[in-house]
């Protein structure tokens, strides 16, 4: 579980599972997106655990396009290549027999290095160079903007640092049969995941920040 709270708000909203925020003034919805684009721990935008701990910035995955976002970008490969490091770290005799070879390759690499005319040197090969050079990354198959919120949850499930996934205005593209779903699908997981969007979302149970700024939960 996991808690958020910002300035109209009287008390924090709590986050298990799915849960959706509905926002029905344009002004407050667009200025709350910009505060969790822009989190950095220390705003009006409070994020915090069930033991009042507050969120790094880097424990926020926050979604603003769905069908632009790159599950293979520079930020997601770093953070998979270093949950693949310590997995390693967990295998002594895996990681020595990697090392191993590494440094075989890297010590024919540099006697051809010495048979060229110019002064050529190398460096050591590091575990995520390594995992670079293999062009590891996610195998990504979705067709549609439902397949793809599903692609995007199993990736932030298996992402070690990650403890709150929020997606902006994602139910507009789901019929209420997909939503279900993938409701199912964020259960079987065990994630916590913010739907934050600007109009009510029929058929669900949601918070609705109307626009008196008056919270209600409705189902």
């Amino acid at each position: 579980m996991q808690k958020i709270n910002f300035g109209v708000l009287d008390q924090p909203i709590e986050v298990t599972g799915a849960t959706i925020l509905a926002i029905e003034d344009t002004e407050v919805f667009a200025h709350l997106v910009k505060l969790f684009y822009q989190y950095d721990g220390e705003s009006e935008l409070r994020l915090f655990d069930g033991k009042q701990k507050g969120l790094k910035v880097s424990e926020l995955m926050l979604i603003t396009d769905v069908l632009g976002y790159e599950l293979n970008s520079t930020a997601i490969l770093k953070l998979i290549y270093g949950d693949l490091e310590q997995q390693l770290n967990e295998k002594p005799e895996v990681k020595s027999m990697i090392d191993k070879l590494t440094a075989t390759i890297s010590e024919l690499i540099n006697y051809e290095l010495l048979e060229h005319e110019l002064d050529l040197e190398s460096d050591e090969i590091t575990i995520i160079e390594l995992f670079k050079a293999l062009g590891i990354k996610i195998e990504t198959t979705s067709d549609t903007i439902f397949e793809k919120l599903i692609e995007i949850i199993q990736v932030f499930k298996n992402l070690s640092k990650k403890k709150i996934l929020v997606f902006v205005n994602a139910c507009s593209y789901l019929t209420k049969e997909e939503l279900t779903e993938l409701n199912n699908y964020i259960s079987l997981y065990g994630v916590d995941v913010l739907y934050l969007e600007p109009r009510r979302v029929s058929g669900f149970k949601q918070y609705i920040l109307d626009e008196d700024y008056f919270l209600e939960v409705s189902d």
